[in-house]
């Protein structure tokens, strides 16, 4: 790849590290979590703050480079990093601060959650957010973020006090409630496509406890009766009882199954309850009533070390493409078609070892929400809002494989789609232009619209998970 003969300027324009092609890291740095995105900027700025950041963006606008910016790079659509883009990276902030009077963290924008967490815990604190520790703190902030806490406390952008920010003008703001709120409603859901995030304040929670994660899997004959009792008692189970079912192929090599189950569909069946460990089999078990296990487990565990234990299952360099849909109703109809697209998945197993984990990649997920879902008129988040959420995964090694697995999601989603209630930006796998954009957002998309259009009206954040298209009207749909 020929570096751009103006680049060497960039170098002098920012205080920090800039790294072209050829040099030595930029392999590394240019690679993101999703192993699927193989894309090549032209230069990689590892910002040390705001300044470095207000800097290398000032250099782009003026020299009509495109940008990308990076936090953790976690973002299954790999809108961190493009061909023929200056990447900005945030990935050298990780600081983590504490302050026990105004019971806040200060968080810098490339932190992953796993610096969070293990900051946070030595005081018994925590924030909503994350189930896997490697997930960047901007990311999943600004698209809304959800975790084992959320059942309990809300989203993270419900915690979200204040974020310092470079806008498109070179500016480097802190917004919050108080200061220009139009930019901080914007951010708390459709946060990708404003501006590089370098530092965030969020309040925190104390932590309710011990996770005490019960885990069954039952066979396949088993798995409707299971998918009916989940439908019909998940969103009424306690606040701090979260509840997740999966459907999957078993691997071969799981040797705590019975033989005859090894290789075989199944179902899966976990609840993750924060407090008193004495109190979680009672609050757990209306959701294993149903149904004949062929393996269960039960552990009681920090926080801390259940934010980090399926890391491996969700390991770098593994590719994915999802496709995250929120419903409306659950209608037995829905689960003969899912039922239906789990068994004809195409692809490998690829979790980690034979240790069952409580979570795993797998074709097809359904978590419950809530009787009463929080309330997001003051946010602009989408997707994370109705009784049921459900994930179609596929997950690959080789680039082969590719193609017929994407081919299988897009037809999954295609088949059920009559029951979606939107979709949670974070979990997508493509960017989405503007009709797409504006059936994500619904009601809130002309409000975005109009907040694009002050604070980055040449639309320098190109890159983000939607196209808010400037200048755009039309019916809102309302998909809520």
């Amino acid at each position: 790849m020929q570096q751009s003969p103006e680049l060497p300027t960039l170098a002098e324009a920012v205080t920090c590290e800039v790294v072209h092609p050829g040099e030595s890291g930029y392999e590394t740095l240019r690679r993101v979590w999703n192993a699927d995105i193989d894309q090549h900027p032209i230069a990689i700025v590892r910002c040390a703050g705001a300044a470095d950041a207000a800097a290398a963006l000032t250099w782009c606008v003026d020299n009509g480079v495109p940008v990308t910016v990076r936090g953790g790079g976690h973002n299954l659509a790999g809108t961190a990093v493009a061909d023929g883009s200056v990447l900005i990276d945030t990935g050298l902030m990780r600081k983590v601060t504490i302050n026990t009077q105004t019971h806040t963290l200060t968080v810098g924008g490339g932190c992953r959650w796993g610096d969070v967490d293990r900051a946070a815990e030595p005081y018994n604190v925590a924030l909503p957010a994350g189930v896997v520790s490697h997930t960047g703190v901007a990311g999943l902030t600004l698209g809304g973020g959800v975790g084992y806490l959320s059942r309990m406390f809300g989203s993270t952008v419900d915690f979200l006090r204040e974020v310092e920010m470079v806008t498109a003008d070179g500016v480097v703001r802190r917004i919050s409630a108080e200061n220009e709120p139009d930019l901080f409603w914007a951010l708390k859901g459709a946060g990708h496509n404003f501006g590089i995030a370098t530092e965030f304040v969020f309040d925190y929670v104390d932590l309710p406890g011990l996770a005490t994660v019960r885990l069954a899997l039952y066979p396949s004959e088993d798995r409707k009766d299971i998918l009916r009792l989940f439908r019909d008692r998940g969103p009424s189970m306690p606040d701090n009882v979260g509840t997740y079912v999966r459907l999957y192929r078993s691997p071969d090599y799981w040797s705590q199954l019975p033989r005859e189950h090894r290789g075989k569909p199944i179902i899966s069946v976990a609840t993750v309850t924060y407090g008193n460990p004495a109190e979680e089999p009672a609050l757990s078990a209306s959701l294993f009533e149903v149904g004949s296990p062929i393996y269960e487990s039960v552990r009681t565990i920090p926080h801390v070390t259940l934010q980090h234990a399926t890391d491996d299952e969700f390991r770098y360099g593994i590719s994915h493409y999802w496709r995250h849909m929120a419903f409306r109703e659950l209608p037995d109809e829905i689960f003969d078609t899912i039922l239906r697209f789990v068994d004809a998945y195409p692809g490998r197993s690829l979790n980690s070892s034979s240790f069952i984990t409580h979570q795993t990649m797998c074709p097809f997920e359904l978590i419950a929400g809530k009787l009463t879902p929080r309330d997001h008129s003051n946010d602009s988040t989408t997707g994370i809002h109705s009784h049921w959420a459900g994930n179609i995964g596929a997950d690959w090694e080789y680039a082969d494989e590719r193609p017929e697995l994407v081919a299988w999601v897009k037809s999954f989603a295609s088949a059920i789609s009559e029951w979606e209630n939107g979709t949670y930006i974070n979990f997508t796998s493509e960017r989405s232009d503007a009709g797409g954009s504006r059936k994500i957002y619904g009601s809130k998309y002309d409000r975005l619209v109009e907040v694009k259009t002050k604070y980055d009206p040449t639309n320098v954040f190109a890159h983000g998970l939607v196209d808010l298209e400037l200048d755009a009207a039309g019916d809102s749909w309302a998909g809520e």
